[in-house]
């Protein structure tokens, strides 16, 4: 099916009522109080490709009265009106990301809006996942709102295409599958019933939970969610787009800050530890499988339009899952110079000054002769299921590429469908024997 014709967004009121709540803050320039919901309504209206350059040129002139950002998502949780200072910080991260195309630094983190989700989780590995179910929790509980919303009388933007109703539910139900074991874990008892779900996965009713994670959130976790929802066209399904990325984002963060932990326990010794991490590691993955069958519900003609503004934000830059990836093994020289990895600079240069890999270091402890017998298994065990899993993570994807892309190039100019064809039968931990690389 081809894209729908794209035309710009007529002129709407939101552009005046934007440009008047800018010059009533500007008498006082107090970051907390910054109108971000009425720039967040207008760019919703219009997409950010169609900002207008007055508007852009205006928000780049409160950019420069604001401190820079050296470490952007940084702030805690909770955190960004507590002080001026962090304040200040988060109006300068999301300013940056609203700017990126007026910028030329449009990419892949900044469509996504990582910086403004990023949250700091240092501490044992089960705290770090206690981070990332709450900040996946939170991101599908507002694609399930949104989603309700659009049968409503007064369906919020962007509405361009809306869903019907079984669309709807069909999406509920499986992001509520994707939500379903991080809400067992850390929310009360009794809002998700366990033998249900184990019985039938994704039949807790979805806008019960949805509400139900919403009142955990903070008035800062509010405004991080809707200061990430930046779509660059005006079509309903943009939203579950981001909003499927942005979930996608936050269990690689948790996988590769998981790994780089597993890495350390092997070095030291903690095999056993590190066996628990990589199994939890392929558990995390396993639960967001869901996620390609909740993006398959993407209309093809809603993601071809939106698309076209799309270029030169590709999720072959996503810097957390290359991390994941080479955590596992050490790429080969001909991957390392390849543009999965070329786009990705940082991490390339982490692999290339010699960082330490899961193999690596379990081969040299049983080399050394400090891996038990029932040590080795372990690690072997959890290696092997982290493989299968990903395994199905590839074929998922290139599956929903197809469906989506066809022979297309995929956004940013890469390769797309043939490209994730061509490493479906490379592996996270390539056979000693064996001249493999990761996988795209």
């Amino acid at each position: 099916m081809n894209a729908v014709p794209i035309t710009a967004p007529p002129p709407t009121d939101s552009l005046a009522d934007t440009m008047r709540a800018l010059d009533a803050w500007q008498r006082t320039a107090e970051p907390r109080v910054f109108p971000y919901l009425t720039l967040l309504g207008h760019l919703r209206a219009v997409g950010k490709h169609f900002l207008t350059g007055d508007l852009l040129d205006r928000l780049a002139a409160v950019r420069e009265t604001l401190p820079r950002v050296a470490s952007p998502g940084s702030l805690p949780r909770g955190g960004a009106a507590s002080t001026a200072q962090p304040s200040a910080r988060f109006l300068r991260t999301f300013l940056d990301v609203v700017l990126d195309k007026h910028d030329g630094c449009y990419d892949y983190p900044s469509y996504t809006a990582l910086p403004l989700l990023a949250r700091p989780a240092p501490g044992p590995w089960h705290e770090v996942r206690r981070v990332r179910d709450e900040t996946l929790l939170l991101l599908l509980a507002d694609l399930v709102r949104f989603e309700q919303r659009a049968l409503g009388d007064d369906p919020v933007a962007p509405h361009g295409m809306p869903p019907r109703a079984d669309l709807v539910a069909k999406r509920i139900r499986l992001a509520v599958r994707v939500m379903e074991p991080a809400a067992l874990r850390i929310l009360p008892p009794g809002i998700v019933d366990p033998s249900a779900v184990a019985a039938v996965p994704g039949r807790t009713p979805g806008v019960p939970l949805a509400r139900a994670v919403l009142r955990t959130a903070t008035a800062h976790d509010e405004l991080v969610l809707s200061a990430s929802m930046q779509p660059v066209y005006v079509l309903h399904d943009e939203y579950l787009f981001l909003r499927t990325l942005q979930s996608f984002e936050t269990t690689f963060s948790f996988m590769s800050g998981s790994l780089a932990a597993a890495v350390r326990c092997l070095g030291e010794d903690r095999s056993e530890q590190a066996a628990t991490l990589i199994d939890a590691v392929a558990g995390v993955l396993k639960e967001s499988l869901p996620l390609f069958s909740l993006l398959a519900t993407m209309r093809p003609e809603a993601f071809r339009t939106f698309r076209e503004f799309t270029e030169g934000a590709s999720a072959i830059q996503s810097a957390a899952y290359k991390t994941f990836e080479s955590l596992c093994s050490t790429p080969a020289a001909a991957r390392l110079d390849s543009p999965a990895f070329t786009s990705v600079p940082a991490v390339r240069a982490r692999v290339l000054d010699g960082r330490p890999t899961v193999q690596d270091t379990w081969r040299d402890l049983a080399a050394a002769h400090r891996l038990a017998p029932e040590a080795d298994a372990a690690l072997d065990t959890a290696a092997a299921r982290l493989e299968a899993v990903h395994q199905r993570w590839k074929q998922t994807h290139y599956r929903l590429a197809v469906r989506m892309l066809g022979e297309r190039t995929g956004t940013g100019y890469t390769q797309g469908v043939p490209y994730l064809a061509s490493v479906l039968d490379n592996r996270l931990f390539p056979a000693a024997d064996r001249d493999s690389v990761l996988v795209g």
